[in-house]
């Protein structure tokens, strides 16, 4: 019986003990409760990264950029077919479109590497789209078919010419031998572009009565 007794007394003083013990909290948990909160740094305003590309400067003296297509081009790329003028459109597409759709834009900013390249001449801030010019490659005849459209704000301020440069240099690059591409019969200003493009562009028929074929060799590097 006594030793019964001691053992609960025992048994009761050890429960009033835990009872009565505080609480620790934990390092963190101390550290949080006695200290202010921290105050976080504001977030640095984001540098916009200078655009890619090349400065180009138009022979009136604005500042533009060239430089490869790229996926988030396709707003810009549909901004830009809106400017262009029926005719323009009909000798890009050689058929009239009210405009570019969604999808479209989007494939034509995302052109497979292996068979095709697209360059852009933009604003010095990248937002607008002055000019494309891209080719699509036919690996068997080692030769490229290319389009170019420009703004009609920027006709005859070299743009042209400069997206031609590219596309000549992606197909000596690529190791092809010959650029063309076929041109409406009244498309006039397309044809005294090529004229004039230091090359010797071959003419003839193609496969349209309507349309020329422009042939550009490509010499070796």
């Amino acid at each position: 019986m006594a030793s019964s007794s001691a053992a609960a007394h025992a048994a009761q003083v050890e429960k009033s003990t835990r009872m009565a013990a505080p609480i620790v909290p934990s390092a963190a948990g101390y550290r949080s409760a006695t200290r202010p909160p921290r105050r976080r740094a504001p977030h640095a305003p984001q540098r916009r990264s200078a655009p890619a590309g090349e400065s180009f400067v138009t022979h009136d003296g604005r500042s533009l950029r060239i430089r490869p297509i790229l996926p988030h081009d396709a707003a810009a790329l549909r901004r830009a077919f809106a400017r262009l003028t029926p005719e323009q459109v009909r000798s890009r597409f050689f058929y009239r479109m009210n405009e570019l759709e969604e999808a479209v834009a989007e494939r034509l900013c995302n052109p497979d590497p292996e068979t095709s390249a697209a360059f852009v001449v933009t604003d010095a801030d990248d937002a607008e789209i002055r000019g494309e010019a891209r080719i699509h490659i036919d690996a068997v005849t080692e030769s490229a078919e290319f389009a170019i459209a420009v703004d009609p704000a920027f006709i005859g301020q070299g743009l042209g010419r400069a997206l031609m440069q590219r596309l000549l240099s992606e197909c000596r690059r690529r190791g092809l031998v010959e650029l063309w591409g076929d041109v409406l019969a009244d498309n006039h200003a397309m044809l005294e572009f090529v004229r004039h493009l230091g090359l010797t562009p071959v003419f003839e028929r193609g496969d349209e009565s309507s349309a020329l074929r422009v042939r550009f060799a490509i010499p070796a590097v």
